[in-house]
């Protein structure tokens, strides 16, 4: 499997905090059977996490050289969950947040409770500029908890939507369950992440969510949602909607 959403790097946001707990979910990552981490580690340009792409490389190359020393199997890419902005759109541009992998994938997250009324307007401007946005994580958001349709019309717009593992076992509530089992009913959502920031917590308990995901839409959609198209991200392939 490949992750494409998760706070691993440390010291950055509000994910992991130290070198060893980074070590750490990286090891509990490869046994939850991950081969390949986009380290989505937050941006927020008010100020509070803007550890900008190439400081983010850094951090990765030295911790994908302790992984091979280690004979850890598995391959660490730059990425961020950027937090939605009027300036995005250029941050992306000038280089500061990374996309996925080096792609034209990027992803990014939208306020939890509050519609923003210029999202359609940022989704657009990207599309312009060549890039393919993600939305992380919609089923968490209360406008799309009580109306589906917000995030559908993301995706008639041309974005991705980015669902978390653990949103199916009711890690986030029951609204945010009942709401990603709409978004799987619709097929509107094309890649599973799993949203990690602490050890011991989403990646030892994933076979749990798998297998309740599974259930739900079967085990050939699953592999596409957390195989096949992460992997067209870094290979920076198009995804042709099914």
């Amino acid at each position: 499997m490949i992750d494409i959403h998760c706070h691993l790097l440390p010291q950055i946001d509000d994910g992991s905090q130290s070198v060893m707990d980074t070590l750490e979910l990286f090891k509990e990552a490869c046994n939850a059977g991950f081969t390949k981490i986009i380290t989505t580690s937050h941006y927020i340009s008010d100020g509070r996490f803007v550890t900008n792409s190439y400081a983010r490389q850094k951090l990765i190359n030295a911790f994908q050289e302790i992984l091979n020393e280690q004979k850890i199997d598995l391959e660490l890419y730059n990425g961020a969950e950027a937090y939605l902005s009027m300036d995005l759109p250029e941050l992306y541009e000038n280089g500061t947040i990374p996309t996925l992998a080096n792609s034209r994938y990027v992803l990014f997250e939208l306020p939890m409770s509050q519609k923003t009324l210029y999202v359609e307007n940022i989704i657009n401007k990207l599309e312009e500029l060549g890039y393919i946005p993600i939305i992380a994580h919609p089923e968490r958001y209360d406008y799309v908890k009580e109306n589906i349709n917000e995030a559908l019309k993301w995706v008639d717009m041309g974005a991705y939507l980015q669902c978390n593992y653990g949103s199916i076992m009711g890690q986030y509530g029951g609204h945010a369950k009942k709401t990603i089992v709409k978004l799987f009913k619709e097929n509107a959502v094309t890649f599973l992440g799993t949203d990690t920031h602490r050890v011991n917590t989403n990646y030892t308990n994933l076979k749990y969510a798998i297998n309740e995901i599974k259930e739900r839409i079967g085990a050939e959609r699953f592999y596409k949602l957390s195989n096949e198209n992460p992997e067209k991200i870094i290979k920076n392939e198009t995804i042709y909607r099914t």
